[in-house]
């Protein structure tokens, strides 16, 4: 049954959360035809800017949350109740911070006001995800997926309406508010079946809970800026349009990266309730997830790279053809993401929140350097493989961890054989001379699961294993 359970939930999570990404890039799209590129460029910093504070405002507490829940004889209540209203409050304060911050940067008026009514929208984003881990729990991020949907839908048609009328700039910057509102209505009446959310003032417990997640929300911070401040010190040196042709790029790596985090988000309860019970189970599962990652990352990154044209021609038209050589660059980047997630939840789950906080701050050390010496010559190229760099870094400081403290010795089989049959997919691709994007991407992922099945990379009973009954608390 719990085999089943998982099995089901991943596969209404994976089919929703394409379905919205789907819409998200949909929804961009009419955006970017709508707007000059100043504009889609000035609506490209607000993004940046609440993709920032989010994780601000995160303080660990959402993994953390998911990690002392998953703990045997917990208790959910006290845990649940108290960081979802420290998390409230705290985040409250930390968003009023952004259109502040933005009087410090050479801003138009507009640009600061739309920072400002856009940081609405992520408040409400920013609150949900706390309550995530509850579902994660029990195992129903269908259900969470299924209201981050509706909320993009919201969004996507309350954008066609307002273009439709040929509304101004700040009423687009509103729909990002009405998305995040309906997301956080539907996922707060979801949680009647699974728990009772009232505001709890456990200050002792606050203390003790911000104590173990505070070097993790470091490591956020540290993750956060060379992950979003690119586009931030593009935005000082050069004119808006350069941050709107690198932010098109990066939204499509935005949608593409939700698969590892749903798919080891769904994992990390058994990683934790592994990780100091029954290591070599722990080990058992952490070898299976990443073949699984390497199984989806091969076709995701090197068909990402081929079908670039097409994805940005349907994205921005042919006003951003610069963007084009950007997301190839950034597929690479995709690649270190789908791995590096598992690595990062692994830490985690084995209380080492302290060495993945040191990685980080590495990793942005790097970033922030090269890209204050590079982006002012650059731009946008330099930002993007910059962005590479770091996330290949940090990728291979979480591995050589693993190796040092635990000799944890990965077989790359699977790996192997989910490159080679990438390598077909995308030979393939290129040989039959398409446009058509649907058709590339439905062709691709035939031609690549039927090569991956010849090389046998991938057995149902294997999947069966990852998810079964061995894996249950």
């Amino acid at each position: 049954m719990l085999a089943r359970k998982i099995a089901l939930n991943s596969l209404v999570s994976t089919t929703v959360r394409v379905a919205g990404t789907v819409v998200s890039l949909a929804t961009i799209g009419f955006i970017t035809r709508y707007f000059t590129r100043a504009e889609w460029g000035e609506f490209s910093i607000i993004l940046a800017f609440g993709g920032i504070f989010a994780v601000l405002a995160d303080l660990g507490l959402y993994q953390m949350m998911v990690r002392e829940i998953s703990r045997e004889g917990a208790s959910e209540n006290k845990i649940i109740n108290n960081i979802f209203t420290l998390r409230l409050f705290s985040s409250l304060f930390i968003f009023a911070l952004a259109p502040v911050s933005s009087f410090f940067l050479p801003y138009s008026d507009l640009t600061r006001l739309g920072i400002a009514l856009g940081m609405i929208g992520f408040w409400f984003l920013t609150d949900v995800q706390v309550l995530i881990g509850i579902f994660q729990k029990s195992l129903r991020m269908d259900k969470v997926a299924l209201a981050e949907f509706a909320g993009k839908i919201v969004q996507l048609l309350a954008v066609v309406w307002f273009i439709k009328e040929e509304l101004s700039f700040l009423w687009l910057v509103f729909t990002i508010i009405l998305g995040g509102l309906v997301n956080f209505l539907i996922i707060w009446r979801l949680l009647a079946g699974h728990a009772r959310i009232k505001l709890d003032f456990d200050l002792s417990f606050w203390k003790e809970i911000w104590k173990k997640s505070r070097s993790l929300a470091v490591a956020n911070i540290l993750t956060m800026i060379y992950f979003s401040a690119n586009a931030i010190i593009i935005s000082i040196f050069w004119p808006a349009e350069d941050v709107g042709i690198f932010r098109l790029s990066y939204k499509v790596l935005e949608g593409l990266i939700f698969f590892p985090t749903m798919f080891v988000g769904l994992i990390m309860p058994f990683l934790s309730y592994h990780a100091f019970s029954d290591f070599p189970a722990f080990k058992k599962v952490f070898q299976k997830t990443f073949d699984i990652l390497t199984i989806f990352g091969w076709p995701v990154v090197l068909g990402g790279i081929i079908v670039s044209p097409q994805i940005i021609g349907l994205l921005g038209g042919d006003q951003y053809q610069e963007s084009i050589l950007v997301l190839k660059i950034l597929m690479a980047a995709v690649g270190f993401i789908f791995l590096g997630t598992l690595f990062s939840y692994g830490l985690i789950a084995l209380e080492k929140q302290k060495v993945l906080l040191k990685i980080s701050a590495i990793g942005m050390a790097v970033n922030l350097i090269l890209n204050l010496i590079l982006i002012p010559k650059y731009s946008f190229l330099a930002a993007a493989w910059v962005a590479v760099l770091t996330e290949g870094l940090v990728l291979l400081l979480m591995f050589l961890v693993f190796w040092r403290l635990w000799h944890l010795c990965l077989s790359f089989q699977i790996a192997l054989k989910s490159f080679f049959a990438a390598l077909i997919m995308s030979f393939l691709i290129l040989l039959s001379h398409q446009e058509n994007l649907l058709f590339l991407i439905f062709f691709g992922g035939i031609v690549y699961f039927l090569a991956l099945w010849f090389f046998r990379g991938f057995s149902l009973k294997e999947i069966k294993e990852l998810l079964g009954k061995e894996n249950a608390q």
